[in-house]
């Protein structure tokens, strides 16, 4: 009963070569989520750079690849998405609201008040 004996698999069980923990093996952890952080990551920093066009718009479009794409990381994306939509909206509102400011400062000043 002290025996030791070695398992080997049968002709109908295949072995298993994939290491736990890694892509296909069952657990749903190893799915990629790399451009939804990205969009998330986009969407907080655009919030950062308002002044910045280029970062919000970059943060609405890896986002809507993600969304495609990833579908485990459809939160992040999503998330990256409005953050990017609405600096986007809140930096145009102010660049109007300045440019009225502008235009109104230039008119008293052509005035002469």
């Amino acid at each position: 009963m002290s025996e030791h004996q070695s398992y080997t698999p049968q002709p109908s069980e295949p072995a298993r070569s994939v290491p736990a923990g890694a892509a296909g093996s069952g657990d749903g952890s190893a799915e990629p989520k790399t451009l939804s952080i990205v969009s998330l990551v986009l969407g907080l920093a655009s919030i950062f750079l308002g002044i910045s066009i280029l970062v919000p718009i970059a943060g609405i479009v890896v986002g809507v690849m993600a969304r495609k794409r990833e579908p485990a990381g459809r939160t992040m994306a999503l998330w990256g998405i409005g953050l990017s939509i609405a600096t986007l909206v809140i930096g145009a509102l102010l660049w109007i609201i300045a440019g009225g400011f502008i235009i109104a400062a230039l008119g008293l000043a052509a005035s002469g008040a």
